[in-house]
């Protein structure tokens, strides 16, 4: 079965790392029986500490997905803090739309030629975004808006927990900035962008069904399929992008995010919510944890 992935994804590697990461991108130790490959929900426990949990979220607004298990909103509910990969305020949403956008008077059709911004303009109009913001956009920000579900209420999880933990009155967190985030995609030479961009057009129908894999398997919380689609996405293609993608935008963040977390699992009965392809894997959230003396149980 994964094998199938692989083949699959060999025709448009670039474009499924980007859908991939747009959404998913989060003392001795009993780990002998401890199966990391399956499970959304973890108790984070350590002697002397009160638990917390961690929770693998996925960009989504499916009802499925949105509407909390029982087993998560118990831990939700619990929890004195919520410690998100960053804070969807006012503040970090007007950074997004300018970050996205070109302030020295290009275009991105002066950057990709006309054929090609023909294209995207097409695909973007039907999802409601007008051409004069679409022709400001850099372009991997085009890239990750072709790569990014088309939204009707654009209440997805991650948004959601935030809203309901800044109605609770809730202390809540962030691990990474808005501006962190996009430095990721900012940072990378224009030529890679437009290889993006270019990838994610291409490949606009292959890209549909493999979000709906990834969906299919977080809704059956498999860790293992997650971590497999995606690294049958890095397995050919520009082997240059794939492994900086997956340097940069998956194992520095984990290393990151295990860091700053340990203020909030120190204070005891934090939720902490990461895109969950963040959790498994030899670098995942939940091996560091391990590593950093942690038990991990699985909660849901």
């Amino acid at each position: 079965m994964y094998k199938q992935d692989a083949v699959r994804l060999r025709r448009f590697a670039p474009a499924a790392w980007l859908a991939i990461v747009v959404l998913l991108l989060l003392a001795t130790i009993a780990r002998a029986d401890t199966d990391i490959s399956h499970g959304l929900l973890w108790e984070i426990s350590k002697p002397g500490q009160q638990p917390s949990w961690l929770f693998g979220t996925i960009h989504s607004e499916d009802p499925d997905v949105v509407k909390l298990p029982a087993a998560v909103s118990q831990a939700f509910d619990a929890s004195n803090s919520v410690v998100l990969e960053i804070l969807m305020d006012a503040d970090a949403m007007k950074y997004s739309s300018t970050a996205m956008l070109m302030l020295d008077g290009r275009t991105l059709a002066d950057i990709i030629g006309t054929p090609l911004y023909t294209e995207v303009a097409a695909v973007v109009a039907s999802r409601g975004i007008p051409e004069l913001v679409l022709n400001r956009m850099k372009p991997w920000a085009a890239a990750v808006t072709l790569s990014t579900p088309a939204l009707e209420t654009g209440e997805v999880l991650d948004r959601v927990l935030y809203q309901d933990a800044v109605k609770r009155g809730k202390a809540v967190y962030g691990l990474e900035t808005m501006q962190e985030q996009l430095d990721l995609f900012d940072s990378m030479p224009e030529a890679d962008q437009v290889v993006l961009l270019k990838e994610a057009i291409d490949n606009l129908e292959a890209l549909d069904a493999m979000q709906a894999e990834l969906l299919a398997a977080y809704k059956q919380r498999d860790l293992g399929r997650l971590l497999a689609i995606n690294e049958a996405s890095m397995q050919t293609g520009d082997q240059r992008l794939a492994d900086d993608f997956q340097r940069r935008l998956v194992d520095d963040r984990n290393q990151h995010m295990a860091e700053r977390m340990q203020p909030y699992l120190q204070q005891g009965k934090a939720f902490v919510a990461v895109g969950a392809l963040h959790l498994p894997g030899k670098t995942g959230l939940l091996e560091r944890l391990q590593q950093q003396g942690y038990t991990v149980t699985r909660v849901y």
